[in-house]
């Protein structure tokens, strides 16, 4: 009697069909791999702007309480609207946590130093302040500033926070754009690139904005920590200088203000 050898059938992948497989799964995911990238970096420059206007309007809100005074724009132990140094601690005790009741909002996920806080208060908006000196006035640092809400002439055209990289280990002071009456078109900080070529920033009647940079040296300056750039003509400063102070002062400097 002869016994017939029956073929098993196997329903498994050979070795070449595995490798196709795995071939095309790695195709996919170097196909898609930017475009998830780039979803992941929407979604943070989303959260970013959602930051800087919660910063804003409890900024706007902070003067209703207070006399119509607004918040000390300098990290300070006593009156700042963070105290100094980084972490929670400085925030969670200055004086604008209690119209956030968080920290989250304080910082940006593409803050590339690692800062708890990745945003600064400009220095017009009762942030650093110099006077003329009188043996040279020309050539002294001027920054003219307020702690009056009502001397802001046009709320929505006054920037008053911005995203900021500081690489020292927090963000010290605060975001200063010219020194000198006497050199226009002079920066002294450089602006934050977080996302992309542009920059988050939030306006005195609560809302926010995000500017694209055109001029290069605007943007060589933020990708290399570049402070004091001296750029003239640079269409960046123009337009940044514009909303950078807009106060009914008897301080205002009109050559600061028309170029």
């Amino acid at each position: 009697m002869k016994h017939e050898r029956k073929q098993l059938k196997t329903n498994g992948f050979s070795l070449i069909e595995l490798l196709v497989v795995i071939g095309i799964i790695g195709l996919l995911i170097s196909l898609l791999s930017p475009a998830l990238h780039g979803a992941r970096r929407s979604a943070m420059k989303t959260r970013c702007m959602s930051n800087v206007r919660q910063l804003a309007v409890a900024w706007s809100a902070f003067p209703a309480d207070n006399n119509n005074k607004i918040v000390y724009g300098m990290p300070d132990d006593d009156i700042g609207w963070v105290k100094r140094g980084d972490g929670v601690a400085p925030i969670e005790n200055g004086k604008l946590y209690p119209y956030l009741k968080t920290t989250d909002v304080f910082h940006c996920e593409e803050d590339k130093a690692g800062n708890t806080r990745s945003y600064s208060i400009t220095a017009p908006m009762r942030g650093e302040k110099w006077d003329r000196h009188l043996s040279n006035p020309n050539d002294s640092w001027v920054q003219y500033g307020t702690d009056d809400f009502a001397e802001i002439i046009t709320p929505s055209k006054q920037l008053v926070m911005l995203e900021e990289l500081d690489m020292r280990g927090w963000n010290v002071g605060s975001w200063i754009m010219y020194a000198r009456a006497s050199r226009k078109y002079q920066w002294i900080d450089y602006v934050a690139t977080f996302h992309g070529d542009g920059t988050v920033m939030g306006f005195a009647d609560g809302h926010m904005e995000y500017w694209y940079w055109q001029d290069k040296d605007t943007l060589y300056a933020s990708y290399n920590d570049q402070f004091y750039l001296n750029d003239q003509g640079n269409e960046d400063w123009l337009r940044l200088r514009n909303v950078y102070r807009s106060l009914r002062s008897e301080n205002d400097v009109p050559e600061l203000m028309n170029p």
